[in-house]
Order: structure tokens, then C-alpha cells, then sequence
């Protein structure tokens, strides 16, 4: 199983999520979370990547578990997740009316979204695990909540740690910045690593 490519992991989650394997479509989220919010990437400043996110899930699930479910192709639920993804963005766009700010025309011509993911950096890993444990209780529990489960809700997560909504977002903006700023102490500049 070693020799199966991250694309051919996904569509076989994605696979057994079409037959209702609940865990499976979770596994699936968790290898296309991060392509996908890459791809959203150029949206950040007009609407909400999450609730784009979590719309994209939805539909998924819905697509997936629908009886006339069917994609061909070579990482086929992942290049139609970047599709739905970028619709959702769009009508996101046009419900808050932010569509007369932006060029949706430019938009149109970006490349689609890839999957091609690099080898991690264990000494990256560290630092980060490093800036983690030194973060202040509140802000490291909030921020614990939505690496281990940011498939949830925020309003779930929140009641979870037993936060208030509002306090659980504040918590989580400090503890982005108290982490940034300890990997900035460290030489590691976000800005580089980040795509």
C-alpha cells in the first residue's frame, strides 16, 4: 500500500464514500482540505474561505451519497470539488453583492486547482510543535479544537471548550498570531512557506 499515490488515496476514499462510508468521506476531507483552500486563496479577501469550505463539504456529501453519482477521469472528485468550490465562491460573491468589487472576468482565467503535495519538513513540524506548547491555555485549546476538528462547526468546537462563539474566534486569531510570531523569533517567515 506504500506505493499508492496521495491522488489514488483520495479517490478511493472518495470511492467508498459514495457508498455511504461516512469515516471514509472524513478521510477524503482531510486529504483535499488543503488543496482546496489553496485554491480559494484568491476569494480570502471577499468571502469566508470556511463557510466556502463547508459548503463545498456539504455538497460533496450530497453529490457522493446521490444515487446518479458518477466522475471519470484522473482525480476526478478532487478536480470537481476545485469546481464546486469556485462556484460556491462565486455565489458567496453575489450574495453580498461584493461581485461589483471584483473582476469576476480575471477570476475566470486563473488556473484550476492542484494536488501535488511536498514532503514535509521535520524541522518545520518542530518549530511549530515547539511555538505550539508555548502558546497560553485558552488559545492553545481553542486552537487545538480546530486542527483535530476543523470539519466541525466553530460553534461546535467552541461549546466543545466550553467558550463562547466570540471568545473561541478571539482565541483562535491570538493564538495564529502568538505562533506566527514565535516561528518569526525562529527565522521562519510565514510569508516563504506559505503558498
Amino acid at each position: 500500500m506504500g506505493d499508492v499515490s496521495p491522488a489514488e488515496k483520495i479517490e478511493a476514499a472518495f470511492t467508498r464514500a459514495m457508498l455511504g462510508d461516512m469515516d471514509a468521506f472524513a478521510e477524503w476531507m482531510s486529504m483535499v482540505e488543503h488543496p482546496l483552500r489553496r485554491s480559494l486563496a484568491r476569494f480570502a479577501r471577499a468571502v469566508d474561505v470556511e463557510v466556502v469550505l463547508q459548503e463545498t463539504f456539504t455538497r460533496m456529501w450530497l453529490f457522493a451519497t446521490g444515487q446518479a453519482a458518477v466522475l471519470q477521469g484522473e482525480s476526478a472528485s478532487l478536480r470537481f470539488a476545485f469546481k464546486v468550490a469556485r462556484n460556491v465562491a462565486f455565489e458567496e460573491l453575489r450574495r453580498t453583492r461584493l461581485d461589483k468589487f471584483i473582476g469576476l472576468e480575471g477570476l475566470d482565467q486563473l488556473p484550476q486547482g492542484s494536488f501535488n503535495p511536498k514532503m514535509p519538513d521535520p524541522a518545520l513540524r518542530q518549530a511549530i510543535n515547539e511555538c505550539f506548547d508555548r502558546l497560553p491555555k485558552q488559545p492553545a485549546m481553542a486552537l487545538r479544537a480546530r486542527v483535530h476538528h476543523g470539519n466541525l462547526p466553530d460553534r461546535d468546537l467552541a461549546q466543545g471548550v466550553r467558550m463562547k462563539l466570540n471568545t473561541f474566534l478571539q482565541n483562535i486569531v491570538r493564538a495564529r498570531k502568538l505562533v506566527a510570531e514565535c516561528l518569526e523569533r525562529r527565522g521562519i517567515r510565514l510569508a516563504e512557506i506559505l503558498p
